[in-house]
């Protein structure tokens, strides 16, 4: 049974079916869930939502609709009109686009495919206004003013929407900012990228959201950093570099003093530029000293800076960047760096892959406008356990065939010299070949 009632009348042990309104408009990742902390019951009374609907057999029913001690094992009645608004109307928001009506199951159910262009028109439109939001934070900062962090959630909100919908549209296409735009898109990148990895570790819905308020915010600490020594494009200074190094202390106590910021945006605030091997900055913190929101933060951090264009560098691809970004031992967590390219599907150049073809193969690159297409020289038939001749294949984000089905292993294949085999067949000269992708 769904019952209609206002934010101030939510209770812990509800369940939540559905807010009013659009994404924006509420503070959580995810519309179906029980309430269980303290801190979820305070997000939902201090929205800005006008009422939201509690499923009464999941959770406790709210007042007026709890059976009595009397009948609590009685067959369960038809609710009376009186109880409230008819369930179609309940479900209408006061203002803002309708949204269906759907059983928690079918919430579950995946989503038809939007295809990859139009989710990049409209990724486009989420990028660009969480730009204004995060250049207007930074600006706030630098005059004092503590962080909006309510604002941020709800941006971190349609940030997850997009990703939810086609992961690799707004990762791509923010990876694209100009270099003067890099201090604040870098922060809506670094949300992005730490969302979809969330969501790829299988973290819990509020540690996704967290995680993204967290990459949004992880760099405010940069106000205290003057533009000419953030965009110089030669060398820093000691001086310089002492000033920049200061930014995560800085960051974490603006944000300290700043009215609801999750302790993940406070970790991954001071923690972002640590190291595994203790090389990194502030504190030198080594292995597991190191948070999970520290170790994704500093991958996720990492990636977006060396594949956007700088005023000292310009962009890697992302199959150059995780081939590098490998290569840097002691910096990152190695297998957490593994599952993190599994969650953008970038793989490093050299990587043996199997495809949808039946065939195996190995990355030699990145195509594309934004690089986002692999490019996978296939060159062994799985089913006839023989090499055929090699053959590019570009394979699109969102292609169904041929796509990259994962990582194989060449001990599991039993080829007989496979750094031989591998040099052999990376030196190859070939074309690359156009595949048919459904886009």
């Amino acid at each position: 049974m769904l019952v209609r009632i206002e934010p101030q009348d939510v209770e812990i042990g509800m369940f939540v079916h559905a807010f009013e309104g659009s994404w924006f408009d509420h503070p959580f990742w995810r519309s179906n869930f029980r309430v269980e902390t303290t801190e979820q019951l305070q997000r939902i009374r201090n929205s800005g939502i006008d009422a939201l609907m509690i499923d009464a057999e999941r959770g406790i029913a709210p007042p007026g609709h709890r059976p009595t001690a009397k009948n609590a094992n009685a067959p369960r009645r038809k609710p009376s009109r009186s109880w409230g608004k008819p369930l179609v109307q309940a479900l209408k928001p006061r203002s803002g686009p309708t949204f269906a009506t759907r059983d928690p199951e079918d919430r579950a159910a995946p989503r038809p495919r939007r295809g990859y262009a139009g989710e990049c028109r409209r990724a486009k439109q989420v990028i660009d206004r969480t730009r204004g939001a995060v250049t207007d934070m930074f600006e706030g900062a630098r005059l004092g003013r503590a962080v909006e962090v309510r604002r941020m959630v709800r941006l971190a909100s349609s940030i997850g929407a997009s990703i939810e919908r086609d992961a690799k549209a707004l990762i791509n296409l923010v990876r694209l900012k100009e270099k003067d735009q890099y201090t604040y898109l870098h922060s809506v990148a670094v949300c992005a990228l730490m969302i979809n990895f969330a969501r790829h570790l299988e973290l819990d819905a509020q540690q996704v959201q967290d995680l993204g308020v967290a990459g949004l915010l992880h760099d405010v600490g940069k106000v205290a950093v003057s533009d000419e020594i953030l965009n110089k494009p030669g060398a820093l200074s000691k001086g310089e570099m002492q000033a920049v190094r200061g930014h995560p202390v800085a960051g974490h106590r603006l944000l300290a003093s700043s009215q609801g910021a999750p302790e993940l945006a406070l970790e991954l605030c001071l923690r972002h530029h640590e190291k595994v091997d203790g090389t990194g900055y502030p504190g030198g913190l080594k292995g597991e000293q190191l948070s999970l929101a520290a170790r994704m933060g500093a991958i996720c951090d990492v990636y977006d800076a060396v594949t956007s264009n700088r005023p000292y560098k310009q962009a890697w691809t992302p199959c150059e960047a995780l081939t590098e970004m490998q290569k840097w031992r002691g910096h990152f967590d190695p297998a957490l760096l593994d599952r993190f390219a599994d969650s953008l599907g970038i793989y490093a150049v050299g990587t043996l892959v199997r495809l949808s073809t039946g065939e195996l193969g190995i990355v030699v690159g990145s195509a594309g406008e934004a690089d986002e297409d692999v490019i996978v020289r296939a060159f062994f038939d799985c089913d006839a356990l023989a090499e055929i001749d090699p053959v590019d294949r570009a394979i699109a984000p969102s292609a169904e065939h041929p796509r990259i089905i994962g990582r194989d292993s060449p001990t599991f294949w039993r080829f007989p010299d496979w750094d031989v085999l591998r040099h052999r067949i990376l030196a190859a000269k070939i074309a690359p070949r156009p595949e048919e992708g459904d886009g």
